[in-house]
């Protein structure tokens, strides 16, 4: 229930409990209208202990987004306080939202999913969880066979990389893997709540990058060879090697991080700045399949 503009949430143990301080999401949760959210990621971030994320009338999640307020509550966590998810009006969104169980990683309980393409925290690279990503595309997603679910695999396994080796995320990370039957594509998410690419790359003062926008570290970071690779190492295939990977199949790849959104669409590349600031690295990547596929309206996913 909502009163005075909190909201006074329902205890399923002890009834009403006393009103907690709220934060609003905005209706649509969408990578276009990122800004929104990264707004009440920040008011999130600001408030104190047993906050409530108000997605009562939220009615559109996308990946990523939904992660950066995912990462944002887990950050909290870390930190010592907790978060409440109040779950949408919606039904569709509503129903991203358990599938996901978004708001069990909210709320840092235990998810009870027996697949890998819920939200997830992670505090590790885990090969393990990686593979089975891969596995569960290949067999749920029409048009994408093993071979053309292995390069999502090294993705992940490079964004996760990155992640625990550069970021300095207390929380580690979030990530979301989805399947869009209308559009008939794979978007994967990956968000920390560390230091920034712009950031990161900045401090270690090559390539003149210290005096570079936090939008030019990043394109900086996806164009120029070997400036995010690990040459002679596992993994090692670095964000342009990443891009080259999505965009050359007709995908896209989406980086959010300090104040800046860059998205390379094939070789369209648009670049937004924006007052808005996410500490941390968001990065979606949108694939298509491309193997032919009989009577795809017919094809019944496995998640």
């Amino acid at each position: 229930m909502v009163a005075g503009g909190e909201i006074v949430p329902q205890s399923p143990h002890s009834g009403i409990v006393s009103a907690r301080p709220s934060i609003k999401v905005p209706v649509r949760v969408t990578v276009g209208d990122s800004y929104s959210t990264i707004r009440a990621c920040s008011e999130l971030e600001a408030a104190p202990d047993g906050a409530v994320l108000d997605a009562t009338a939220t009615t559109r999640f996308e990946p990523v987004v939904a992660a950066m307020l995912a990462a944002t509550a887990a950050d909290r966590r870390a930190a010592g306080m907790s978060t409440h998810l109040a779950m949408p009006l919606d039904e569709g969104s509503a129903r991203f939202v358990a599938e996901v169980q978004m708001d069990r990683v909210v709320e840092g309980r235990v998810t009870d999913a027996h697949g890998t393409l819920e939200m997830r925290q992670l505090l590790a690279l885990d090969p393990s969880y990686t593979a089975g990503v891969s596995d569960l595309l290949s067999a749920g997603v029409p048009g994408m066979d093993e071979v053309s679910a292995y390069p999502v695999q090294l993705c992940l396994n490079e964004l996760l990389q990155n992640v625990f080796e550069w970021a300095g995320s207390k929380m580690g990370c979030i990530v979301l893997t989805r399947w869009f039957h209308q559009t008939r594509s794979v978007r994967l998410a990956v968000v920390d709540r560390g230091v920034g690419i712009p950031a990161r790359l900045r401090a270690l003062r090559i390539q003149g990058l210290h005096r570079a926008s936090d939008a030019q570290v990043i394109v900086a970071a996806v164009t120029r060879p070997k400036l995010t690779s690990r040459v002679g190492r596992a993994g090692g295939l670095g964000l342009k090697t990443i891009h080259e990977t999505v965009t050359q199949r007709g995908g896209r790849l989406t980086i959010i991080s300090l104040g800046a959104k860059v998205a390379w669409h094939g070789s369209r590349q648009v670049v937004s700045k924006t007052t808005q600031f996410f500490r941390g690295t968001a990065i979606e990547i949108d694939f298509r399949p491309t193997a032919p596929v009989a009577n795809p309206d017919e094809y019944v996913s496995v998640f």
